[in-house]
């Protein structure tokens, strides 16, 4: 398994996300915004600057975080960024492009799979792998709709996000089971239903030590993705301090279970 990181999770500016991967001993980063900015509001040359930066510092850009597909962006837009963050990926050489299901100006399944097959195809065109994430209040809210949605096309795979699927009252064990032969992405969170609030890793009612049993016993060798969300719960820690406490859980999990992530 892989280990990466939301990098605006662990930090705002690209030295903070940077300092927080060191001390968890990450080199993976998910890049979704830099300074509070996506990575469309920037300009190539600043992009390649902060490339510059992660290389210098033996960082890998995983996955560029787009918001195509999401609500409520606009269907002509979602079809412009999704081109931008094509011309991104050359810059930052990442493997995978993150993308949503409501690819169409209507939820409709046709419309949603006609579109999906043209992004496929660009993508492929540039030696991009696509990632459909199970988003909320989206077309697809589990794996198991992503699955419907892509099983058609080659060049894409899903992003399981567990508290997504969790938090829209799927069982995400049975999700993943019925889905699992076309993940090879998960986003993993924690949620306490008691708090209402996000946890550390472990902390709340996902089950992610028997969830990562799961993952060791399919041989799981795709990327683990932390995403903690935890920033949101207002408890005054910096984003690094309230990573750093959830990862070193999520660590004592993968040693408890033997569990090795590069």
């Amino acid at each position: 398994m892989k280990l990466a990181v939301v990098g605006d999770e662990i930090g705002t500016s690209i030295q903070e996300q940077i300092e927080s991967l060191k001390k968890a001993n990450i080199s993976n980063i998910e890049l979704r915004k830099v300074d509070d900015k996506y990575l469309w509001e920037f300009s190539k040359e600043e992009l390649k600057s902060i490339k510059k930066i992660l290389d210098n510092e033996k960082i890998k850009v995983i996955t560029l975080d787009s918001p195509v597909g999401k609500k409520p962006i606009p269907y002509e837009r979602k079809i412009e960024l999704f081109d931008i963050y094509l011309d991104i990926s050359e810059i930052f050489e990442n493997e995978y492009i993150r993308i949503f299901s409501n690819l169409g100006r209507n939820i409709d399944e046709k419309e949603i799979k006609e579109n999906l097959k043209v992004l496929c195809k660009k993508a492929k065109v540039r030696n991009i792998k696509l990632l459909m994430e199970n988003e909320r209040k989206t077309y697809a809210e589990s794996p198991v709709d992503c699955l419907k949605l892509i099983k058609e096309e080659e060049n894409i795979n899903i992003i399981f996000d567990l508290s997504n699927a969790f938090l829209e009252g799927y069982d995400v064990f049975d999700a993943y089971e019925k889905s699992k032969e076309r993940i090879n992405y998960i986003h993993i969170r924690d949620f306490d239903i008691k708090t209402n609030k996000y946890a550390h890793l472990g902390q709340g009612d996902i089950k992610i030590e028997k969830f990562m049993e799961v993952l060791k016993r399919d041989n799981f060798n795709g990327v683990i993705s932390i995403e903690t969300h935890l920033p949101m719960n207002e408890s005054g820690e910096t984003k690094q301090e309230l990573f750093l406490k959830s990862i070193d859980m999520f660590y004592d999990i993968l040693k408890k279970l033997k569990i090795e992530v590069k």
